[in-house]
């Protein structure tokens, strides 16, 4: 909300007012940065302020005049913002290796997360225990808990990174061009087999009609490194996501290095040869292999973004594709009917940080501050509104708690000016504001629209890991996982089976310290968990 002070003295004129957002005004001192106006009173210095943060790759940032977030940002924090931005990928993490190591340090700036553990180990990061809290960032610790921030930290290292606000909900699903399965007179897959079966017939007996072998079952986007977790073997063979916590067994599960990957590595393999896998899936970036299905060029795909098969979002794949295809129905499906799990529910382990240089603390910590009031603004009700749904009154309308989306005033000055707004909600990353007791109402949702997020929401997830995991002090998991990769795409593209696992994955347990990095896992989820649930050692 926002609070008036009445600068002391009554003039000629009249009252002087000055508005203020939030929180108390800083002091005038050189710490806060204040400088003092003719009548003695506190304001606050303008900042010239850089920040990186990750982006869809399809969006951009408009003209000044259309971008209203920086506008309200800039007039509400007297602050100079340039907002740099990559998608999430290789890239992103070259771009930022090479800025940190050039020493041209952004106020802020997001990373993954073993990155940042590496960032932290090096001591490039900034203790931030004084700079995030629950007194600097209110709104933001209704989104994340004090025992989450906790348990994000890297053992024997100040609070160097928090996590940003996580989707809590999950979405990963397979989808089908249904239509294609009718053209064929198939079901939706409900096992491996009959998914197979229909990644054959996409393929092979041109489920487009244009009389031409021009289509694909699957496609996947590997960027030139390692396998993706879309291919379906995963998932059939019970690896589901990155880690797994067997309670069963009490077993922790690293599903990427796991022994069951020889058989997940033989499944592709053979996907590959029977030639049902588009032959770009290694080269591809995303959203390249989202881009040819929505030519009707592939049938199947993987995505963890619920929008991707709603004919009411006009980027998703379905209105892209029924914009070629009148016919194109993309479809959910959970074709694997002999495991439990889909996908993982969201954890502090799978969310991104958002980082401060050390440098930049010792030199400006202004700069820090300033940063943090604006993080915590978009985190707050009117700047998620603002960053999700636009301005109130003009691209929404609010009642109370309910939320009415304007789907012509939104597409005309948001999703036609680059979709802006999916670079600036970077910090709230994902449409469900529960945690703000918002409804929102979106009337282009059809009762299609409804089922597929239904089916979607309903695929069985398990639990994942309680935190924030990191490998012992001096170990840098990134080392470990390109081995991995390269290791993987040994067996994927020169071996002649995928017998040579178990050698590979004890190299990796061994020589790459694989077997003292998730000891060290196991070890970190068992100090969180009670007696009779400690996990065993890691094998």
């Amino acid at each position: 909300m926002k609070t008036l002070k009445v600068l002391g003295a009554v003039v000629i004129a009249g009252t002087m007012v000055l508005t203020a957002c939030g929180k108390k005004e800083e002091t005038n001192t050189p710490e806060a940065g204040g400088t003092t106006g003719n009548s003695g009173t506190a304001t606050k210095q303008k900042l010239d302020l850089r920040w990186f943060v990750f982006s869809p790759p399809n969006a951009n940032l408009p003209s000044a005049d259309k971008d209203f977030v920086k506008k309200t940002i800039e007039e509400k924090f007297n602050v100079s913002l340039k907002l740099e931005y990559l998608p999430f990928g290789a890239d992103y993490d070259n771009k930022i290796n090479v800025i940190l190591t050039s020493g041209d340090h952004p106020d802020m700036f997001l990373s993954n997360g073993a990155a940042s553990q590496k960032f932290a180990v090096d001591g490039l990061l900034a203790d931030q225990s004084a700079f995030v809290n629950k007194e600097t960032m209110p709104n933001y610790f209704k989104w994340v808990t004090e025992d989450e921030l906790k348990n994000y930290q890297l053992k024997g290292i100040k609070h160097a990174r928090s996590l940003m606000p996580f989707q809590r909900n999950t979405y990963g699903s397979f989808y089908i061009r249904k239509d294609w399965l009718d053209k064929f007179g198939l079901q939706p897959p409900k096992s491996y087999e009959e998914l197979m079966n229909a990644m054959r017939k996409f393929t092979n007996e041109d489920p487009d009609g244009n009389g031409k072998k021009d289509t694909y079952g699957f496609s996947a986007a590997a960027a030139g490194n390692r396998l993706p977790l879309d291919f379906p073997a995963w998932i059939n063979n019970g690896l589901v996501a990155d880690f797994m916590i067997d309670d069963k067994n009490l077993e922790f599960v690293e599903t990427q290095t796991h022994p069951k990957v020889q058989q997940v590595l033989q499944d592709v393999k053979d996907m590959i040869k029977e030639g049902v896998v588009d032959p770009d899936w290694f080269v591809n970036k995303s959203p390249q292999h989202f881009d040819k299905a929505a030519q009707g060029k592939v049938g199947v795909i993987w995505s963890t973004d619920k929008n991707i098969a709603l004919e009411s979002v006009p980027s998703s794949v379905q209105s892209r594709a029924k914009q070629l295809d009148p016919k194109a129905d993309w479809q959910p499906i959970f074709p694997f009917a002999n495991q439990p799990y889909g996908w993982k529910q969201g954890t502090t382990g799978g969310a991104s940080p958002f980082l401060f240089s050390k440098t930049i603390a010792e030199k400006s910590p202004d700069k820090i501050k300033r940063s943090v009031e604006i993080l915590d603004w978009l985190a707050s009700e009117e700047g998620y509104l603002m960053t999700h749904y636009g301005l109130e009154g003009k691209h929404y309308k609010k009642e109370g708690k309910k939320i009415t989306i304007d789907p012509a005033a939104y597409e005309a000055d948001v999703t036609k000016n680059g979709s802006f707004l999916d670079i600036w909600k970077f910090f709230t990353n994902f449409d469900d504001p529960s945690a703000l007791g918002l409804e929102i109402i979106d009337p282009r949702v059809s009762d299609r629209d409804r089922a597929v997020l239904k089916f979607v929401e309903a695929i069985p997830k398990h639990k994942g890991e309680p935190v924030a995991l990191a490998p012992p002090q001096g170990m840098n998991i990134g080392d470990f996982r390109k081995e991995m990769a390269r290791l993987q795409n040994v067996v994927l593209f020169d071996d002649k089976d995928a017998s040579n696992w178990p050698k590979y994955r004890e190299e990796l347990m061994t020589k790459y310290k694989g077997r003292e990095i998730f000891q060290a896992y196991v070890d970190q989820i068992n100090a969180v968990r009670t007696a009779d649930k400690q996990l065993k050692p890691f094998q």
